[in-house]
């Protein structure tokens, strides 16, 4: 009898070995981090401006982010600017050179109870020779699986990757319902918002959103983030008309929120518990009043990064003649 034991012990844990070392960082980096893009949004005439980061899916340069990245909250609406920038062939550090692949783009579509928004690639300039990161069913993913994070963190480097865990799954977050988030460790910081949670098979299975750093009283909370999940991503743009579909490697699941096929919310920056959905075509509303933002990833903050708009600065000069770099970290 304690033989049995003691193979089955070993079976499982060659199994879990297996299973962890399926999950190679460095190989997936090398590859997905070409589908990730840097985003700047800022209005004209205006001294600041919010960064943040997005996955693109698609050949002719859709891209999936955060509605909060892209969206002003001072006019009630979003920026009218958006610059795209994409991953150099190497990453030195070198600001100029980290982001000299630049692009204009402009807002697709955008919902605020969701927090996501798909920007389009729209410059003469711009190639279709893309790399993509394809959306994840979540067939195989549970608490416990290993991820990885790539983004642009404040005060870290362009395209930086960190690696944890899923460590809970909470559905309708902050009351939004159908806004279902895995909360993991995986560490993300300001200017990751809106960048890709991915799984060992380098498919996206989490948009990075949200992060808790205080708690009551002051007291500091480390490692509690949060990624919309990607079925919740894949049903609200297929609500607003994209046919995009999931990643290949697991049968596809039946949608677990079939109310996305109606659920075309108005714009803004942050869900309210309180909204109900309205079917109606998702199109931004200069005169809607910016909602109250959450006390996380959300949050308002200034950052010096004069490298940076000086990339922007030669399509700007009208405009931005005196402005030398305050940027809010999305």
């Amino acid at each position: 009898m304690r033989l049995w034991v003691l193979l089955f012990i070993l079976i499982l844990g060659l199994a879990n070995t297996a299973s962890g070392q399926d999950f190679n960082p460095k190989r997936i980096y090398q590859k997905a981090s070409k589908a990730v893009a840097l985003i700047v949004g800022f209005d004209r005439g205006k001294e600041s401006a919010s960064t943040g980061t997005g996955s693109i899916i698609s050949e002719d340069g859709l891209i999936l982010t955060n509605a909060h990245v892209i969206y002003n909250d001072e006019k009630g609406r979003p920026f009218d600017s958006i610059r795209i920038f994409l991953k150099p062939d190497r990453v030195t550090g070198n600001m100029k050179n980290d982001t000299s692949r630049k692009f204009r783009a402009k807002v697709a579509h955008y919902s605020s109870p969701l927090d996501l928004a798909i920007l389009k690639i729209d410059d003469p300039q711009f190639s279709r020779s893309l790399y993509l990161l394809e959306l994840s069913n979540l067939t195989e993913t549970s608490i416990g699986d290993p991820v990885l994070a790539i983004g642009h963190p404040e005060q870290g480097g362009l395209w930086t990757l960190t690696t944890g865990t899923i460590s809970s799954l909470i559905e309708g977050f902050n009351g939004t319902p159908g806004k279902d988030v895995f909360q993991t460790e995986t560490s993300i910081n300001r200017g990751n918002s809106g960048g890709p949670l991915i799984d060992r098979h380098g498919h996206l299975v989490g948009v990075n959103s949200m992060i808790a750093r205080q708690g009551e009283g002051g007291i500091t909370i480390t490692d509690i983030n949060f990624s919309i999940k990607s079925t919740v991503a894949m049903e609200w743009m297929h609500s607003v008309g994209y046919s995009q579909q999931y990643a290949k490697t697991t049968p596809q699941t039946v949608d677990t929120h079939p109310e996305y096929k109606t659920l075309t919310e108005k714009a803004g920056i942050v869900p309210v518990p309180t909204q109900q959905p309205k079917p109606a075509e998702i199109k931004p509303e200069p005169k809607q009043q910016p909602l109250k933002e959450p006390e996380i990833l959300t949050e308002v903050h200034p950052y010096e990064e004069k490298d940076l708009f000086e990339q922007v600065e030669d399509e700007m000069e009208d405009m931005m003649r005196d402005m030398k770099g305050k940027i809010r970290r999305r």
